[in-house]
């Protein structure tokens, strides 16, 4: 179960999105939510502006701006949470963001991000390395939110790679309370197939009501998934993130981007 779900805040835009998913998945499963929050110090300042000399005393102000920042955001997050959850906790931390990001999530059930945009980008670059090292589960979110029913209707992008496999078993806590699931088997050519039966019967001894649907290749893998999605009403999608080592689908590219990108449909990645 999802039991303990960490939301990173920041001044994003889509910081009150990831808020409001987490009130939905905690109270669909009974979870403690930590709200996370990290504080550059004077080293990793320095470090993110390598090429840059500023003066030490410039450093300080971006500090003490940043502290009071977070204030602010502490603020805010608790107005979010005012009347609507309980069960949460603010973490306030100093250090390198993606460092601390990576190692709380390690002692939590589930991660919720939001989705990016098909460019890319630094906060691009940076959830993906999160979501390959992270080692749990993440949720990644659209940007306008998603409805409360998620998790009713899913579908599973399968391709007997380990990362889809990991990808099943981290979403059972959904798999187990969804309406209707769908694995879908899209094969490559240059591939062996991926028949879905065997990953089906496995969710049917667990009670878990699962038909498969095996396709053969036909133009691109992602665009086809995100199309039968949309007319299966599919309000959730399982996937494992970047299976291939093709340098990491020639940097952070592939099948798992574009799901990433989407916009449209919640995906949970597992790598």
């Amino acid at each position: 179960m999802y039991k303990t779900i960490l939301i990173p805040i920041g001044s994003d835009e889509e910081v009150e999105t990831r808020v409001k998913a987490a009130v939905k998945i905690g109270k669909k499963f009974d979870a403690h939510i930590r709200a996370l929050h990290v504080v550059p110090t004077l080293k990793s300042l320095e470090q993110i502006t390598p090429y840059a000399y500023y003066s030490y005393d410039l450093y300080t102000n971006i500090w003490e701006a940043q502290k009071q920042k977070a204030c602010e955001q502490k603020k805010a997050f608790l107005s979010m949470m005012d009347g609507e959850y309980d069960n949460f906790e603010w973490c306030g931390k100093e250090g390198d963001f993606m460092r601390t990001l990576k190692l709380m999530s390690r002692s939590c059930n589930l991660s919720i991000i939001s989705q990016g945009e098909d460019t890319y980008s630094d906060l691009m670059g940076s959830m993906a390395r999160f979501m390959m090292e992270s080692s749990t589960p993440v949720l990644a979110v659209p940007c306008d939110g998603m409805p409360d029913y998620t998790g009713d209707n899913i579908m599973i992008a399968w391709d007997n790679s380990a990362e889809a496999s990991r990808a099943v078993h981290n979403a059972l806590p959904f798999l187990e309370q969804a309406k209707e699931v769908t694995v879908l088997s899209i094969s490559e050519e240059r591939k062996h197939k991926s028949p879905t039966e065997d990953v089906c019967n496995m969710l049917s001894r667990m009670g878990i009501n699962a038909k498969g649907v095996d396709e053969e290749e036909d133009g691109d893998r992602a665009e086809r998934i995100l199309h039968l999605a949309k007319v299966w009403d599919t309000d959730l999608i399982v996937a494992g993130a970047w299976g291939h080592k093709r340098l990491l689908e020639v940097i952070f590219g592939g099948v798992t981007k574009t799901l990433y990108t989407n916009q449209e449909i919640p995906v949970l990645f597992s790598h």
